[in-house]
């Protein structure tokens, strides 16, 4: 190969550009992404960035400049054409064409858009650097958010906000949040968590749609039930999808993100990979296909995208007990291994704040989550990653219960 193109200076592929040099791959490598101010670590978008305690040229990832890459930012992807080998691309300067030897595509997910009156002020999606700065400005001067969507991100402005003295109102359509992704006990317990410090959870409620205040601001949030939240600035944090838009006439399967082997290979295609957030690919560990949206599976898969590019790679495919965290309230919740599928959920340590839970299946560990637990969730790494019998774990309480999925 003598030109490998990285599509998307995401996490997943800044690694896969490193480990190309790193690997030894002496030929052109042009990083192409649509956001015009480079890289930068996109956890911040949520957190430090909305309150103010970091700014953009702290977040910036610097790029020593032995490594000789091309970038090609504020730039649109629009097609890829697998037969010719070219990427379409466009920006300020018009329409252009990329050509490869190689591809990683790791475009990403982008935030669900908002399905309510866009042309209201004080209105915001969150996923990238200039949808924080914009809500930034609005959230410094607010007396009340309302967020609408009780995931990760929802939870982590609400944390934020709430600590710059806002009053904060969640709302959420199931009948807890994160109940889907780690089960009733760990989300009772994180909901409490956020009550304690003053965020209002309003769960199992609907929204009809925003109410308009005076200048064409948004005033606030109406309910099914006839009722409304007042805000002066509105989140709508209601989960994300892969950025798949530019492949739709490539003939790839886009059926949820970009469909891969085993070893991130993309399915019916030659010479290109995918990793992070867009990649759907069969996790041999847990014998089921996956696609993961956390920064250091993005990390790890596109360093393993990259020597899977160059043969480089482990033949036994990407093996992964896929580890996040999310920052709320001075604490940080953790997790490795995945929770999908469980058929129940066993208290590890519960003491105060602090909560560990272990999720298996068929009496095989598959995940185990904490909060305020310190390094006692990475402590299991290697019992997740053998899928070791709940019964091996120290320290289970005897005091459990099943817990349906």
């Amino acid at each position: 190969m003598d030109t490998i193109v990285v599509a998307g200076a995401s996490a997943a592929g800044l690694s896969a550009a490193r480990q190309l040099r790193k690997s030894g791959f002496a030929g052109s490598i042009q990083l192409v992404d649509e956001e015009p101010h480079g890289p930068y670590r996109r956890p911040e978008v949520s957190k430090g960035l909305l309150n103010g305690q970091v700014d953009t040229n702290s977040i910036a990832v610097r790029w020593p400049d032995e490594l000789g890459l091309e970038q090609v930012f504020g730039t649109r992807l629009t097609a890829l054409d697998l037969q010719s080998r070219e990427l379409h691309i466009t920006s300020d300067s018009g329409a252009a064409v990329l050509g490869f030897d190689g591809l990683v595509i790791a475009t990403g997910a982008r935030a669900r858009q908002t399905p309510f009156d866009t042309e209201l002020r004080g209105v915001y999606t969150l996923r990238t650097l200039s949808d924080a700065m914009a809500m930034r400005e609005d959230l410094d001067h607010a007396a009340s958010v309302a967020i609408v969507g009780g995931g990760f991100i929802g939870l982590e402005v609400a944390a934020v906000a709430r600590a710059m003295g806002k009053s904060v109102t969640v709302l959420e359509t199931s009948d807890r949040p994160l109940g889907r992704v780690l089960g009733p006990v760990f989300a009772d317990h994180i909901a409490g968590i956020h009550r304690e410090r003053g965020v209002e959870l309003l769960c199992e409620v609907a929204v009809t749609g925003l109410l308009a205040g005076p200048g064409n601001a948004v005033a606030g949030v109406a309910l099914t039930d006839g009722t409304a939240v007042e805000a002066d600035v509105v989140l709508v944090a209601v989960g994300s999808a892969p950025a798949v838009d530019w492949l739709a006439s490539s003939g790839l399967d886009l059926t949820d993100g970009v469909l891969c082997d085993a070893t991130l290979a993309v399915e019916g295609a030659q010479d290109v990979v995918a990793a992070g957030d867009i990649a759907s690919w069969w996790n041999p560990l847990y014998g089921r296909r996956m696609r993961v949206e956390h920064w250091t599976n993005a990390t790890e898969q596109g360093a393993y995208a990259a020597r899977r590019l160059l043969g480089l790679h482990d033949m036994n495919g990407f093996v992964s007990a896929p580890y996040f965290w999310s920052d709320q309230h001075g604490m940080r919740l953790q997790s490795i291994g995945t929770t999908i599928g469980h058929d129940r959920a066993d208290i590890v340590e519960c003491a105060g704040e602090r909560l560990v839970v272990a999720y298996s299946r068929e009496g095989r560990l598959t995940c185990v989550a904490g909060i305020n637990s310190g390094t006692a969730v990475q402590s299991y790494r290697k019992m997740v990653l053998e899928g070791e019998t709940r019964d091996a774990m120290r320290n289970i309480s005897d005091a459990t219960a099943d817990i349906a999925r």
